[in-house]
This record gives structure tokens, sequence and C-alpha cells, in this order.
């Protein structure tokens, strides 16, 4: 306020409008107001990290970390936690997709990769030599298990479990 004499014995007094401190840290635009210093907005204290629980306390803005779960931004990381105000992976993520025909590995931004390799491999079938890998799965070798004895008293074929020579009855 402006208070001034009248002359005549008596005081005025004016109410202002101007920029003020009204003693709270918290409070942000203070202006006076009918005779009295406030602030117009609160002070906002989010620091954006969410590690840490912001406030306003008598001297300003409060940052307190805490343990919170979070998101380190990195996709090979499993477990975030927050610890010092900071998020912090606490493991790596295990990328493997028991598939030996692809190479497994972690993009930081996508996670879990599995890239098609040509790496040899076994197609569970005896009777094909030299499998490999192709487009991501074990593909039959191009050549076949041979399994002639050289004995024409037996038949010789390949089976589930490899050469198989069964006797037969057949002139020798």
């Amino acid at each position: 306020t402006v208070n001034t004499c009248d002359g005549l014995g008596g005081c005025q007094t004016e109410n202002l409008v101007a920029v003020c401190d009204d003693g709270d840290a918290c409070t942000v635009g203070d202006l006076c107001q009918d005779g009295v210093c406030a602030g117009t907005d609160t002070l906002s204290c989010d620091d954006g990290n969410p590690c840490t629980d912001d406030s306003c306390g008598p001297d300003g803005c409060i940052h307190i970390p805490n343990a919170l779960p979070c998101d380190d931004g990195n996709a090979c990381s499993v477990g975030d936690t927050c610890t010092g105000g900071v998020c912090k992976a606490t493991e790596a993520l295990t990328c493997n997709d028991l598939n030996p025909c692809t190479d497994d590995a972690c993009d930081v931004e996508t996670g879990c990769t599995a890239t098609p390799n040509v790496a040899p491999c076994d197609d569970g079938n005896a009777c094909t030599l030299g499998d490999t890998c192709s487009e991501g799965s074990c593909a039959p070798g191009m050549a076949e298990l041979t399994c002639d004895d050289q004995n024409p008293c037996t038949d010789d074929t390949c089976g589930a479990e490899g050469c198989l020579h069964v006797p037969n009855a057949l002139p020798c």
C-alpha cells in the first residue's frame, strides 16, 4: 500500500498492484493485490526424473531419491530400478531362442534379434549328410548316407537310426 496524509489529519491508504515477495519459496509471480502480497502460481518442482520424489519446502524445491522401478531406455536390460536418483539395470536381457540356425543378439532400441545363419546343423534325419541352416531352419544336406554293406544276403536301407541291414533269403 501507499500511505499518505491528506493534510486534514487523516491518512489515506492506496492499494498498489506491484511485484513483491510473499516469503513463500513455493510460490511464483508474487504480486500485491488488495493490500496483500501473494503468489499467483505454485512453483513446479518436477525435475523430470522418475527416480526422485519432488516437492517444495521452506527453501524451495526438494528432490529425494527413491527406489521405484523405472525404464533406463535400454531394451537389453531388465529389472531397471532407481538407485541414488538414477535409473540402473539389474541384469542383462537373455536373448536365446534355442534355434541353432539363428544368431541371437540384443539391440538396445528393439530388444532381442534372431538373424538366420548358415551353420552346420542336424535335421534329425540320420540318412542325410551335410545338413546346414537355411532361412532360420535346418535343411537336409545334399548327400545321403550310403548303407550298402556289400553283402548280397542283406537288404540295406536307411532308417531313423541310420543304416539297417536286414537279412534276406535271396540266392547268393
